[in-house]
């Protein structure tokens, strides 16, 4: 294996900035899915789909008869931030950049694809997807009503996500619930705007938006013991009426919030809950109320068995390997494959002083291709022997 990794490491850290260069936002990314497919094709696949879930790409090695079967995914899809101006290897789209990782983690399977070609599994059929939307948590869903993705039903699902503030190569393992449940939800108050001189005219939603935000905000701690982890977030608040005019009181409001919790049942029962809410502030003030819900992702719950296998490769490769009591408080719309495949979803140090995710200052550190790859190779070795 480490041979193939020095003979190839050149070329995989140049695909890797190449993707960098192609970066494109969820639902978009046809140019990094073309140069994706182009590139799966050099290492003869049995089949080769694209067009998954809407710009996805899929290729699949091994027997048609195999024992068994196991898929390993990436993300295609970058994030509305910008490159900083001195980058090297700078993103082609203006205001667009690969700050979650998603190039490097194109780049292990891309890796992968090559030992593939070279290592023909003989009883197991090793599919390879790059999966798009990861960061709308839409691209999951599609993918598994794909017709494509249905008839290839894979019996095992494996993934992986650098994480900044973790020792390099370190692998960071959690057996059950690994990431956590969220939705965003998007309140809108509707009031009637009025002279600002003679607001009792009018019905502003102000007091009824400040009251929400407070009462959204101190909901998970008063609902829910500490041994359950749950939390809500404000990321949006506006009053409007159309353009600012300071002789005018708002007939509109908005709050956008984001509900998390460790457990998908938990996150289950608060979205209710916070409807309650905002439904008892807003009759109250006698508002018109409209609720919206966006980007829902569930619970990825660890595979106990894919566990243990990436521990023990982990340990034979020389690598660090951490286990963290409670679920990480971000989502991953990865835990949706756990409708249909025992799935495994682990981190992979990206360093403890490295930027971390979602700043423009991030970008992928290129050794980790090295120790992705190997647990990578170690699992289909494994599941081969």
């Amino acid at each position: 294996m480490d041979s193939f990794i020095d003979q190839h490491i050149s070329e995989l850290v140049s695909k890797r900035r190449r993707l960098h260069e192609l970066a494109e936002v969820s639902n978009k990314e046809k140019n990094t899915a073309e140069q994706v497919a182009a590139w799966l094709k050099e290492t003869d696949p049995e089949e080769l789909h694209t067009g998954i879930g809407g710009h996805g790409v899929i290729a699949v090695y091994g027997p048609d008869d195999a024992e068994g079967s196991i898929m390993f995914r990436a993300e295609l899809d970058a994030l509305p931030i910008a490159d900083p101006d001195d980058f090297e290897h700078a993103s082609e789209n203006p205001d667009v950049g690969h700050k979650c990782g998603h190039d490097g983690h194109m780049t292990h399977l891309l890796g992968l694809a090559v030992w593939l070609k070279e290592n023909t599994p003989k009883k197991t059929r090793v599919m390879l997807l790059f999966q798009p939307a990861e960061e709308s948590g839409e691209g999951a869903e599609r993918v598994l009503e794909d017709p494509v993705f249905k008839k290839l039903k894979p019996e095992r699902m494996v993934a992986l996500h650098n994480l900044p503030g973790y020792a390099k190569h370190s692998v960071i393992l959690k057996k059950g619930a690994f990431t956590s449940a969220s939705v965003g939800m998007m309140f809108h108050l509707e009031g009637e705007n009025s002279h600002a001189a003679h607001p009792e005219d009018g019905n502003s939603p102000a007091l009824a938006l400040a009251a929400l935000i407070n009462a959204l905000s101190a909901m998970a701690g008063n609902s829910f013991s500490e041994h359950t982890f749950a939390l809500v977030t404000i990321v949006h608040a506006r009053l409007s009426l159309g353009d600012v005019a300071f002789g005018t009181t708002p007939g509109k409001g908005v709050v956008m919030a984001t509900l998390r919790a460790a457990e998908t049942e938990v996150l289950e029962r608060m979205i209710p809950m916070a409807e309650k809410q905002v439904k008892g502030i807003c009759s109250a003030w006698d508002l018109g109320l409209k609720t919206e819900q966006t980007e829902y992702f569930q619970t990825t719950v660890n595979d106990d068995e894919l566990c243990d296998s990436i521990e023990q490769i982990a340990e034979e490769n020389g690598l660090e390997c951490i286990k963290p009591l409670y679920p990480f408080p971000w989502s991953e719309d990865f835990g949706r494959f756990s409708d249909v495949s025992r799935v495994m979803l682990f981190g992979l140090g990206a360093g403890k002083e490295h930027p971390q995710l979602h700043r423009q200052a991030y970008d992928y550190p290129d050794e980790l291709i090295v120790s992705g790859l190997k647990l990578f190779i170690g699992l289909v070795n494994q599941i081969e022997s």
